[in-house]
């Protein structure tokens, strides 16, 4: 099955978790609002504004997947999870303190990273880069 993801198209935010999802398994996908003209954002915000829909979705990210439309980056990882055989961080100085006391999970993220399907998307021009406009802003007064 194709599955189409709605999510902005030059903010790394929570469609980033689905995309890294999505990748890992090789799913079917299109990054729909990424996609040029008038088939891009206007096209997820027509889907947004859509009043014949029971349940439109509030924001994005979103996934269709056929006739289902899933929104809600838990929902939409929770959706997936069976279908893709799938299992059922932001502030850097805080974080280089805190590492040595969970190695495990450092060490997780480090051996994902590796995987061959996520290191050729974290390598490909299909992922936006990061940035700290949107929910991954960097506030200094936490980071202490």
């Amino acid at each position: 099955m194709r599955y189409e993801l709605y999510d902005w198209p030059i903010v790394q935010g929570r469609g980033e978790f689905i995309r890294l999802a999505l990748e890992e398994t090789g799913a079917d996908y299109v990054d729909m609002a990424r996609r040029s003209g008038k088939r891009g954002v206007p096209a997820m915000m027509k889907f947004v504004e859509d009043r014949r829909l029971a349940r439109p979705p509030y924001a994005p990210p979103f996934l269709k997947a056929g006739k289902t439309i899933v929104a809600q980056t838990a929902n939409i990882l929770l959706f997936l999870g069976s279908r893709l055989n799938l299992a059922p961080h932001a502030f850097p100085k805080r974080m280089k303190r805190f590492e040595r006391k969970i190695p495990g999970l450092i060490a997780l993220h480090d051996r994902i990273g590796k995987r061959p399907r996520i290191a050729a998307y974290l390598a490909s021009p299909r992922r936006i880069p990061f940035s700290q406009w949107g929910i991954y802003r960097y506030f200094k007064e936490l980071d202490a």
